[in-house]
């Protein structure tokens, strides 16, 4: 069976029982890095030694015939990413859809998602909301995503690098005009966490902008 499994986004402690269960059980686990995977494992003392496989966007269509015959052998695999939730703006969509096509049983053990805790974090109405990820780096691809979402209700969200916080902040107002609210997150449960109103220079860490 296939275990789609929730990891923390910064904080350890964020990690479920269920989650560490499943760890201690599983003879496989799909790693989007698996030095990462590894240095999880060892802070969180797991005793037990799955195989960790490369899983990324790069090998995933290469990979899928290897992880269906280990799913049919009865070996049971679980799917993580690096930090989160699998298959947001992460590997694991087409797995999916393959136990789909064939009948493999797979499951979910929800826990910590970026897009949720930031969008909890705003402030900003969440009745409904668009998930944006990461937006493309050309100017004239991120802006068209932009104006399509604008007439769209609810709160955006939007993963970005800290790098491209200030220029995405000033394409929301250009766009969205002066009325729209902008709230910079970053560092999510970590010791720095911080939400900002707007851009102020000093954006370091993992960011995620949610705008409405």
């Amino acid at each position: 069976m296939l275990y789609i499994i929730a990891t923390p986004i910064g904080n350890m402690k964020d990690i479920t029982l269920r989650a560490i269960d499943m760890f201690e059980s599983i003879d496989v686990l799909l790693c989007e890095d698996t030095r990462k995977t590894g240095i999880l494992l060892k802070e969180l003392k797991i005793a037990n030694t799955p195989k960790l496989l490369s899983f990324y966007d790069e090998v995933e269509r290469q990979k899928i015939p290897q992880i269906v015959e280990m799913l049919k052998e009865g070996l049971e695999v679980g799917l993580v990413t690096d930090a989160g939730t699998p298959l947001l703006s992460d590997p694991g969509w087409l797995l999916v859809r393959k136990c789909q096509e064939l009948g493999l049983k797979y499951t979910a053990l929800p826990g910590a998602s970026a897009t949720i805790n930031a969008l909890v974090l705003a402030g900003l109405p969440m009745g409904r909301f668009s998930y944006l990820g990461f937006l493309p780096k050309k100017d004239g691809e991120r802006k068209k995503i932009l104006e399509k979402y604008k007439e769209v209700e609810g709160s955006k969200v939007v993963y970005e690098s800290p790098l491209r916080t200030e220029k995405l902040v000033k394409e929301v107002k250009e766009i969205y005009g002066d009325k729209v609210e902008i709230r910079i997150i970053r560092e999510m449960t970590k010791k720095f966490e911080e939400i900002k109103n707007d851009w102020d220079g000093d954006i370091r860490g993992e960011v995620v902008v949610v705008f409405a």
